[in-house]
Parts: C-alpha cells; sequence; structure tokens
C-alpha cells in the first residue's frame, strides 16, 4: 500500500490541483527527482501522457473495432505514471492502474492525479473480486514476466480475470506479441488487429464465449 509522507520536506504540504487538472499536470513535488525513462520527472510525466493521449486518438479508440459503450471495467496491467487511465477521462470508464512489484514505485504520482491503482506481482494471482474486466491493457508488461515466470499461466489468469467478450490489447516486442498471439489463439479467442514494425508489435484480441462442443473421458486419467 501507498503511504502519504508525514515529513512536510519529503513532499510539502501543499494540495493537489482542482480535478480535472490535477490529472493533467505534474505534482509539484515531482521537480526534485528523476523520471522513470531517465529525464527530469516532469518532462517525462509530461510526454508519457501526451504520448498516452496520442495513442488512444488514433487507434484504440477507433481503430481496433473496440464498442466502447460495453467497457466499463479497465485495467492497465503495467501503468507508470497512468497516462492510458488519464487519456479515458472522457470516457465513462473506472480504471484500476497496476504498478508491478519490479518496476519503478510511481504509485504516488497515480494517487496525485486523483487515479486509483496498486502494487501486484504478475507472476502471482491477482484478487478480483466482485469484478471482472472489460478491457486490459499491457505495455511491454509480458516480455519482463517471461524473464521471471511461466508465460502461459500469466495469459491463463489474464483470461481469468477478463470477462467473455472483453478485450486485451498488448504492446510489446515482436518475439513477445507473436508468443502471446498464439496462446490466446489456443483459447480460440478473435485476434481484431496485429502489428509489428521495427521489433515492437501490437495486439488486440476479443474474449469469445468458446466452450468445447463435446466433452471427451480420459480413461488414462482416471486410471
Amino acid at each position: 500500500m501507498h503511504k502519504v509522507p508525514e515529513d512536510v520536506s519529503e513532499r510539502g504540504s501543499r494540495w493537489p490541483k482542482q480535478w480535472p487538472l490535477r490529472l493533467e499536470k505534474p505534482p509539484y513535488w515531482l521537480n526534485s527527482q528523476t523520471g522513470v525513462y531517465g529525464r527530469a520527472a516532469p518532462d517525462d510525466f509530461v510526454t508519457d501522457y501526451e504520448h498516452w493521449k496520442r495513442i488512444f486518438s488514433q487507434s484504440c479508440l477507433n481503430g481496433m473495432g473496440i464498442n466502447w459503450s460495453y467497457v466499463r471495467n479497465v485495467m492497465d496491467m503495467r501503468a507508470v505514471y497512468g497516462g492510458f487511465a488519464a487519456a479515458l477521462k472522457d470516457l465513462k470508464v473506472w480504471v484500476m492502474n497496476i504498478v508491478p512489484i519490479d518496476s519503478p514505485a510511481t504509485l504516488p504520482i497515480i494517487y496525485e492525479r486523483g487515479l486509483l491503482g496498486m502494487y501486484h506481482d504478475w507472476c502471482e494471482s491477482f484478487n478480483t473480486y466482485p469484478r471482472t474486466y472489460d478491457l486490459l491493457h499491457a505495455d511491454h508488461l509480458f516480455s519482463s514476466l517471461g524473464q521471471r515466470c511461466n508465460l502461459v499461466v500469466v495469459i491463463a489468469e489474464v483470461d481469468r480475470i477478463l470477462r467473455p467478450e472483453g478485450t486485451l490489447i498488448v504492446r510489446d516486442n515482436a518475439k513477445t506479441v507473436s508468443e502471446v498471439e498464439t496462446l490466446v489463439k489456443s483459447l480460440q479467442w478473435e485476434v481484431r488487429m496485429t502489428f509489428s514494425k521495427n521489433n515492437e508489435g501490437l495486439l488486440c484480441v476479443q474474449k469469445t464465449k468458446w466452450r468445447p462442443k463435446a466433452v471427451e473421458t480420459i480413461w488414462s486419467a482416471i486410471a
């Protein structure tokens, strides 16, 4: 859990800006820090937000065949500054921002923006009670997880927390995107969009309501 610092010298004591300005402007206390991508933190924050606004308007909103009127619960599986969630601010959606435990601890920034979030280890199960999610977004998550845990297990967890006819958007290196595509196809998911360029890949898939039509008894497993 994120705890608010009690020492005024560490974070200051000024209230965040009013919504939605607090969503779009970096917190004043970032001025003395270095950002996740190596630049000054305020510059990182602004660049990240502009990046996701551009990506969302150019591809996610209209280019992937997603019916946003059916999307309510969204999860960003690797939120950095919460830029993806901020880009969705004009939609009637609820976004859970997940900061992986092996990523920089940016949850205070996400909270300062007025967003929701938590830390999680994606090599373990995720407590989704009492909801499933309509859309999952994973930006360069699976390639890093592949170094620590079995990607098959992670995709099985994705299948569990995503509702039927929900959407998964994956951005990662081309090799990892290809592996994920193979796994979700084995689950009979529908590929809505796939793209790769300069070793970077994009995948948009929809979970289907597929179920086996017949039950086959495997006697060797019973004996």
